[in-house]
C-alpha cells in the first residue's frame, strides 16, 4: 500500500519545517490576495500544497521505474523507485556479488539518486527475508479517503500556527502583519504620520472606541487600492503606533487612545501578578478542593474552573483586596464566558450599573483575567473586600450589567489589615458595611499605600508561601475567641500581599506541624 508522508500526522508535529518553496508559495499566495490572510488560511494551503505534491510526485515517479523489491535481479541501466526513501528515483549503475555468508548468492547494486547525485549500496536477488519484500504485492494507492487540508490542520494547528507565525515574523522585509492578519510588505498602501495625527484627533473626538473602517473614512489613503487593503494599511501603522491601542472583538478592530485607558488595561499591576507555584494537590483534602471551587479564583488549577463553560445568564465574583485596589473584577472560567473575545491586550465593553443605570466603559484583561474600569464605580458605592457583586449579560454581547445587593448601612466587626512596624498585621474593628459580603472573605486595609509597598516587598524578596502562612495565620486566629480562623480569611488574607488562588495557600497550611482542621472550613495552631 502506498504510504504518503504528508498523511502522517507526526510528520506534521515533529519534522515539518518551513522551506524555501513553502517561502516562495507563502509570498506568492498573499501577493496575490484580494484581502489579508489569516495564519490558518496559510497553513491550510501550505498543508494542500504539499499534500498534492506528494500525491503527483509520487505517481510520477512510480511509472519511471521498477518498484525496489530486494528478492529481485536487477541489471545495470535499470531504473528503479524506492518507496522507503520517499518514492526517490535512482539508476542502477553498478552490480557486484554479494560477500555475507548469511544470506548465501545475492547481488550488491549500487544506484545513484537522480535527485542529489548520491550513490548508495542495495541487496538484490537476496533470497533471506527482509523487510522491503514485497512477496509479489502490488504497490497501489488505497482506496480509503485520505484527510484533507483542514482535516490535518484541526489535529496538528497549533503547532503548524506557531511555525509559520516565527517564519512569517522572521521575514519582516517580505512580510506585515496587523493583528492576525498578514500581507507581503510590497502590497502595503503607505501611511505617514499625518494620517495617524487624523486618527489621532478623530478617535479623541469622538472619545470611545472607533472602528477602523470609520477612521478610513476621515483619513485619505490611496483610493486606487482596495479597501481591505486601505484597512489592513492603516492597521498595520497604529499597531506600530504608541498612541493606539486596539480593543475590538475578535475580528472586528476599534481603536481607543492609551491616554483612555486605565493603567490596569494596559498592563497588569504587580498586585495581581500571579506567579505559578508548585505544590502536590493530590495532599489536598476533599474539603480544602471543595472550598477551592467554592471561592472559585481565576487562577485555580482546578480543571472544571479552567475549561469555558457555556455561556451563563450570571456570575458572582467576591473580589479581594488585589482586584478592589487595582479598580477590577475577577473573571473566573464562568465569568469570562459572558465577555467576547478579542485579539488585542484588552477588549473594550461597555458596563451597565445596576443600581444606577449608568453606562461605562469597561476592558476585558484577557492576559490578566480581569475586568478594568471599575474602581469608580466601586469608591462610589462604598464596596468593600469580598462584596457579593454579579455580573449579568444583556442582548447586546458587548453591553454586561454589573450590580449588587445593598443592605441597610450598618457598622460591623471586621477584619483589618495593616502595616505595623514593618510587619502585616490584623485586628478587629468596626466598619461601615453597605452592601452584601462574603464574611469570610471580607477585610479592610488601613493604609494600603504601605500594604503595596510591602507587597513589593514581599515580592523582589520572592518570600516562600509557606512563611507567609506561617506569619498569618497566628494574627487570624487571635481575632477569634476560639483561636481558629477560616480558610477562605486566610486566602483573602494571603492576597493582601502576594496574588495567589487557593491551592498554594491551602498546601502551605497542611505543612505547618501545628494547624488543626477544627471543622466546617476553620483552622487553629
Amino acid at each position: 500500500m502506498i504510504q504518503r508522508r504528508t498523511q502522517n500526522l507526526a510528520y506534521w508535529r515533529e519534522q515539518y519545517k518551513v522551506d524555501e518553496a513553502d517561502h516562495e508559495f507563502l509570498y506568492d499566495l498573499l501577493g496575490g490576495a484580494a484581502e489579508p490572510m489569516s495564519l490558518e488560511a496559510l497553513a491550510v494551503a501550505v498543508i494542500d500544497r504539499r499534500c498534492q505534491t506528494e500525491e503527483s510526485r509520487i505517481r510520477n515517479e512510480l511509472s519511471r521505474g521498477r518498484i525496489y523489491d530486494p528478492q529481485e535481479a536487477y541489471e545495470v541501466g535499470d531504473a528503479v523507485v524506492f518507496p522507503a526513501f520517499e518514492y526517490r528515483f535512482g539508476e542502477v549503475i553498478g552490480l557486484r556479488p554479494g560477500e555475507n555468508p548469511e544470506h548465501g548468492e545475492f547481488d550488491v547494486l549500487t544506484v545513484r539518486f537522480e535527485d542529489d547525485g548520491r550513490e548508495r549500496m542495495f541487496a538484490g536477488r537476496l533470497k533471506t527475508p527482509h523487510i522491503l519484500n514485497r512477496e509479489g504485492d502490488e504497490l497501489t494507492f488505497s482506496d480509503e479517503p485520505l484527510l484533507s487540508a483542514q482535516d490535518i490542520y484541526d489535529e496538528v494547528g497549533d503547532v503548524l500556527t506557531e511555525a509559520f507565525e516565527k517564519h512569517l515574523r522572521d521575514n519582516p522585509d517580505y512580510f506585515i502583519n496587523a493583528g492576525p492578519k498578514w500581507l507581503t510588505t510590497d502590497q502595503m498602501a503607505p501611511v505617514n504620520v499625518g494620517h495617524l495625527n487624523i486618527a489621532e484627533a478623530a478617535i479623541e473626538m469622538k472619545g470611545e472606541p472607533t472602528s477602523t473602517s470609520e477612521l478610513l473614512d476621515m483619513v485619505e489613503i490611496d483610493p486606487t487600492l482596495s479597501e481591505s487593503v486601505r484597512v489592513f494599511s492603516l492597521e498595520t501603522a497604529m499597531h506600530s503606533d504608541g498612541r493606539f491601542v486596539q480593543v475590538g472583538p475578535a475580528g472586528a478592530s476599534a481603536w481607543v487612545l492609551r491616554t483612555m485607558l486605565p493603567d490596569a488595561a494596559l498592563s497588569i499591576p504587580l498586585s495581581l501578578r500571579y506567579k505559578p507555584v508548585s505544590y502536590d494537590r493530590s495532599e489536598l483534602t476533599v474539603e480544602l478542593l471543595q472550598t477551592e471551587w467554592e471561592i472559585a479564583d481565576e487562577w485555580s488549577e482546578d480543571g472544571v474552573m479552567e475549561s469555558a463553560p457555556a455561556q451563563v445568564p450570571s456570575v458572582v465574583v467576591h473580589p479581594i483586596f488585589p482586584h478592589m485596589v487595582s479598580g477590577v473584577l475577577p473573571l473566573n472560567a464562568a465569568a469570562r464566558s459572558l465577555f467576547p473575545q478579542g485579539d488585542g491586550v484588552c477588549t473594550a465593553v461597555t458596563l451597565i450599573d445596576g443600581r444606577w443605570g449608568k453606562r461605562f466603559p469597561g476592558w476585558v484583561m484577557h492576559e490578566g483575567r480581569y475586568l478594568a474600569g471599575l474602581d469608580k464605580w466601586r469608591q462610589e458605592h462604598k464596596l468593600p473586600i469580598g462584596a457579593t457583586i454579579t455580573l449579568a449579560h444583556t442582548n447586546n454581547p458587548d453591553e454586561i450589567v454589573v450590580d449588587f445587593k445593598p443592605q441597610r448601612m450598618k457598622r460591623e466587626w471586621v477584619r483589618t489589615a495593616r502595616i505595623e512596624n514593618d510587619r502585616l498585621v490584623f485586628q478587629m474593628e468596626r466598619r461601615q458595611i453597605v452592601c452584601e459580603y462574603d464574611d469570610n472573605l471580607g477585610l479592610f486595609v488601613a493604609n494600603p499605600d504601605k500594604i503595596l509597598a510591602y507587597a513589593a516587598f514581599v515580592d523582589e524578596q520572592d518570600i516562600p508561601v509557606e512563611t507567609l502562612v506561617e506569619q498569618i495565620m497566628p494574627e487570624l486566629t487571635k481575632l477569634s475567641p476560639q483561636g481558629t480562623t477560616h480558610i477562605k480569611t486566610l486566602y483573602s488574607a494571603v492576597n493582601v500581599i502576594r496574588r495567589l488562588p487557593p491551592g498554594p495557600i491551602f498546601a502551605a497550611l497542611l505543612k505547618i506541624p501545628e494547624a488543626t482542621d477544627t471543622g466546617s472550613g476553620y483552622w487553629s495552631l
